[in-house]
């Protein structure tokens, strides 16, 4: 949890804060009113560390001084993360929520920069996940839908890595890594808001928005998986499914060709199917562990 410095745009020249790059398109979703520099790529993460940064201003300080030193930024919040995660799941949950969210985080930071933009490396946030800064954005929802799946993908192959590694060497730690990568990709597939399901699928139909919020609501009745940070995505989704019915006719959505729909739909479902099976064998491999 899915798209989210002080970067280039691909003419190699710095942009001042709050300027609009003038290469994205005006039907695109980022063409508006002067945007802040910083504005996250990952909505939910990126919005409340914004917002626990304006409430202290210090903090604010440290953060603008973190991002001038991307590789301390990562470090230093990592560090904060694992000593957090630590504290209340003990050191080897920590260890494995840390490289997974990293990983995973990688996925978007690789794709963005080989699409010629410039992004932090992650920022994590305790209790929240991670989070990455772009300067500039996508010109097409094909190139921002593959955005959102590069951390998906970085972060399966990361987790499955973890449980090959569970078989060859039967360590538990691998198989507790590899079960929370499946899990947190997996969540972070869910079409809703602004999470990578979202921003993966959105060029394929407003409808699938609304599947991701009904995705939610049969979790949290039927599996009684409640969490803070889903029920502030399920309450921020609602809004952001209305105005994606009323971008459905938006050039930035329509021009995305049939083709490209169905890859990315396809895609995403394979992610989803792979990610679930692989979580139930994990989870029943683990259960017994745990005991």
């Amino acid at each position: 949890m899915s798209q989210n410095d002080p970067f280039l745009p691909g003419d190699g020249r710095e942009l001042p804060p709050y300027q609009v790059t003038s290469d994205i398109p005006p039907e695109s979703p980022y063409h508006s009113s002067p945007t802040p520099a910083n504005r996250p790529n990952r909505g939910v993460l990126g919005g409340l560390l914004a917002v626990l940064a304006a409430v202290a201003t210090k903090g604010g300080y440290l953060l603008v001084l973190l991002f001038k030193i991307p590789a301390a930024a990562t470090l230093i919040t990592g560090a904060i993360s694992f000593g957090a995660y630590a504290l209340v799941y003990g050191p080897w949950v920590a260890v494995a929520f840390v490289a997974m969210l990293f990983i995973h985080e990688m996925g978007h930071v690789v794709e963005i920069r080989r699409q010629g933009m410039q992004a932090t490396a992650p920022i994590f946030i305790p209790f929240l996940g991670a989070a990455i800064f772009q300067r500039s954005h996508p010109t097409t929802a094909v190139k921002q839908a593959e955005i959102g799946i590069a951390g998906p993908i970085a972060g399966t192959i990361g987790a499955t890595a973890a449980f090959v590694l569970y078989g060859a060497t039967q360590n538990p730690v691998f198989l507790l890594a590899a079960a929370i990568g499946f899990g947190l990709n997996l969540l972070n597939l869910i079409p809703v808001w602004q999470l990578d399901g979202a921003w993966v699928l959105a060029p394929v139909s407003p409808w699938l928005q609304v599947a991701g919020l009904v995705t939610i609501a049969a979790a949290a009745l039927f599996l009684h998986f409640v969490s803070f940070l889903l029920i502030i995505v399920a309450v921020l989704g609602v809004s952001t499914a209305i105005q994606r019915f009323r971008d459905a006719n938006n050039p930035y959505y329509t021009s995305v060709p049939l083709g490209a729909r169905w890859a990315l739909g396809l895609a995403w479902l394979a992610l989803v199917i792979y990610l679930g099976v692989a979580l139930v064998q994990t989870l029943s491999l683990l259960t017994p562990i745990a005991r």
